[in-house]
């Protein structure tokens, strides 16, 4: 079988790439230019691999930003169903966890890529850097190594993923992109911890609160989190503050920094805690006011509250109506300033990469280069963690490996005929 389509990195995309490229009848190439092959793949959820999630297409293209209805062609050529089929038919059987995230029921990540490696039959070439790819009249004609070695191709497929996660990702695909003649957004940290002004929160480094919120502010309409937060050396961590660092990083980038309000118990309001303070003062008015909130909260972060509210030796019996208004706003809404996201290399993604605007959604093709495309976190697309990212990768894969397919086969007959 001649080879036709280069695929450049071997991650979900380019795997899922490779794929497509067997299933109409060509050779996929994929070079990889670390010493094996998907290894974000392999560490992706500690391992086991979140590779998708039960959200509808509509809410999983808004919570990729404006940016997300580029998705639409690549999710409806390859939505979740179509993943679940092909790694059924792989007997790798999905495991619905939370009634939301798909998992390999083994809780193995490795028999995720080994579906991938026997479908596709690929050939992977491990430790191989292509360093720009040959364009000629406009079009693609191959790609040279680092070796000096060039790889003639009438397709090439750029899924080299983006600069985060430390040890694994790379600027080698932008690079190539860019000398392509493609714009490339600034990299920005996603799915990262998120660095504050305020000295406070820091303190509490190691604490978790089980059901917080965060609440950032973002145009007209703020983006909302809720779950399990943890307090860093630095900041916040935890899915809440991971699912907001794309968005805040690219305002700390834009005007410096970032409002956020956090919320300590997701399930409580102001009139809630209103009421546990009356309830406090009439049933065990001696006690001490941090010491009434600690049974809703960790004790450290209950003696923050009341310091910044002036009554940390305070009694519930003699606290004051300005007091206990100013500890019931904290309690409802903290405001924060996030001064960074990340760094990058302790993102889980990258927000940034080659700009949609140079890429035609239908096909995944550049409109710059004939016969070039494009999949996976490479492209300026980046969603929360759960399964988005991974989903978005093996969807744009496969149609991008079809597409290139369709476009190798078309010069196949031109040359023919």
């Amino acid at each position: 079988m001649d080879r036709k389509v280069i695929i450049i990195g071997s991650g979900p995309a380019g795997l899922a790439a490779a794929v497509s490229v067997r299933r109409a009848g060509l050779h996929p190439l994929i070079l990889e230019r670390m010493p094996d092959h998907s290894m974000k793949l392999l560490a992706s959820g500690g391992g086991r691999c979140n590779f998708s999630n039960r959200e509808d297409p509509e809410s999983f293209m808004r919570k990729f930003g404006r940016n997300g209805q580029f998705m639409r062609d690549a999710l409806r050529f390859a939505p979740r169903e179509f993943l679940l089929d092909f790694l059924r038919s792989e007997q790798v059987e999905p495991e619905l966890t939370d009634d939301f995230y798909y998992f390999p029921a083994s809780g193995k990540a490795r028999d995720v890529a080994n579906a991938f490696l026997h479908a596709s039959g690929a050939e992977i070439r491990t430790g191989m850097e292509a360093v720009s790819i040959g364009i000629s009249a406009g079009k693609v004609d191959g790609v040279t190594l680092a070796d000096g070695e060039f790889l003639s191709s009438e397709a090439v497929i750029l899924a080299a993923g983006g600069t985060a996660w430390a040890g694994l990702g790379s600027e080698a695909g932008l690079n190539l992109a860019r000398r392509a003649g493609h714009t490339i957004v600034s990299p920005l940290p996603a799915v990262a911890p998120l660095n504050l002004k305020e000295e406070w929160p820091k303190r509490l480094a190691g604490v978790t609160l089980p059901n917080a919120k965060l609440r950032l502010k973002a145009g007209r309409e703020p983006q909302v989190t809720q779950g399990s937060l943890l307090f860093t050396h630095d900041g916040l961590s935890g899915f809440p503050a991971l699912d907001l660092a794309g968005e805040a990083a690219a305002q700390c980038e834009k005007q410096g920094s970032a409002e956020l309000t956090l919320t300590v118990r997701a399930d409580l309001c102001a009139s809630d805690w209103q009421k546990i303070l009356d309830q406090a003062r009439q049933s065990s008015g001696s006690s001490l006011v941090r010491t009434v909130l600690s049974d809703f909260m960790p004790k450290s972060l209950a003696e923050v509250f009341t310091d910044l509210s002036g009554c940390r030796e305070v009694k519930t019996a003699v606290l004051s109506a300005a007091a206990r208004q100013q500890l019931i706003r904290l309690l409802d809404g903290m405001k924060l300033n996030v001064t960074s996201a990340g760094p990058l290399a302790k993102a889980m993604v990258m927000r940034g990469g080659v700009s949609l605007k140079e890429v035609d959604p239908a096909d995944l093709s550049s409109r710059l280069v004939d016969g070039l495309y494009f999949a996976g976190e490479i492209l300026d697309l980046a969603g929360p963690c759960g399964g988005y990212n991974m989903q978005w990768a093996f969807s744009s894969g496969f149609l991008a490996g079809h597409s290139a397919a369709i476009h190798s086969n078309s010069k196949l007959k031109g040359k023919s005929s």
